[in-house]
């Protein structure tokens, strides 16, 4: 079975008929203004420890609260986008019961019937409602053994206009943004530069203003170093990869493996997006029962849309 995108179709809560329903991918164009840049926020929230399902609500509060600062659920977070991945198949109605959620957000998929077949786990993304989706998509990696995929919205952002000029942007462009988590353990060496690779592609597109990859890259051994560098792709990450401040997994608890930096942001450097180095969240994150909210840390970083004068 070929790697070829599968289309997608985001949805929205409507409040007034008490479902969600397909949005409309912005067929009937976009109004500025349009935000400039765009918070992304990508957090492996692992589907095998246990109470998975309290475990997912606590990391929806937990970006809520702590990343967002927004108090209640009719508070809407700046323009922005999250990215899970390993949301367990039995908590994925979670999010689309969860009340800012609801309120906040459009969510891709729909339900766990678009992940690969066969997953009891998967990915999804949730796109500020401040931020206009003109498309989705998924592509299944043929070369899993782990029902992986990667999950693609493309996004509507404006090029700021010079602070003298009397106009809203300098037009509007598309940023794709990809969420993935590649193939896993030291059997996965071998698929995962594969895998890398499609994304790479699909984010190169000649309309797109840029391209970025967020998750959980399995990145465990000496044969994972190079291969971002190998298909174009930038790390945000501007420090070594044996830096601590950078590892992401292995402290939630401690285990017989090293802690390292399995989670990355990536993004294809082609001029016109300035992309921030990411922080850490999500570390020391416990629900009430006392369990880690999950075992890898999540990331967060700031991408801004830049003139090329």
């Amino acid at each position: 079975m070929p790697d070829v995108p599968r289309p997608l179709r985001a949805v929205r809560y409507s409040a007034h008929n008490r479902r969600w329903a397909q949005t409309s991918h912005c067929a009937k164009g976009v109004k500025e203004p349009l935000p400039s840049s765009i918070r992304l926020v990508t957090w492996n929230v692992d589907f095998a420890s246990k109470n998975p399902k309290k475990r997912l609500v606590g990391a929806l509060t937990h970006i809520q609260h702590q990343v967002f600062g927004c108090k209640t659920p009719s508070e809407r977070p700046e323009p922005c986008c999250i990215l899970l991945q390993e949301v367990p198949i039995a908590a994925f109605t979670l999010i689309l019961t969860n009340e800012w959620v609801q309120r906040c957000f459009i969510v891709v998929p729909s339900s766990t019937d678009k992940w690969p077949q066969g997953a009891t786990y998967g990915t999804a993304t949730l796109v500020a409602r401040t931020v206009p989706v003109c498309g989705a998509f998924s592509i299944d990696f043929s070369n899993s053994r782990m029902q992986r995929n990667a999950l693609f919205v493309d996004v509507k952002l404006a090029v700021p206009a010079p602070r003298v000029a009397p106009r809203l942007s300098d037009g509007i462009v598309t940023l794709r943004i990809a969420n993935t988590h590649l193939e896993s353990l030291p059997g996965g060496a071998r698929a995962r530069p594969e895998q890398l690779r499609i994304i790479a592609e699909s984010l190169e597109e000649y309309d797109l203003r840029g391209g970025i990859v967020c998750g959980d890259m399995n990145a465990i051994g000496p044969s994972d170093s190079t291969i971002a560098e190998d298909v174009g792709l930038m790390d945000a990450w501007l420090g070594d990869d044996e830096e601590e401040q950078g590892y992401t997994w292995g402290y939630q608890p401690r285990c017989q493996f090293p802690p390292g930096r399995l989670d990355k942001i990536l993004w294809m450097a082609r001029g016109g997006l300035r992309v921030q180095e990411p922080e850490r969240v999500g570390v020391g994150a416990k629900i009430a029962t006392g369990d880690w909210i999950s075992d890898h840390y999540g990331l967060v970083t700031n991408v801004h849309v830049v003139r090329q004068d």
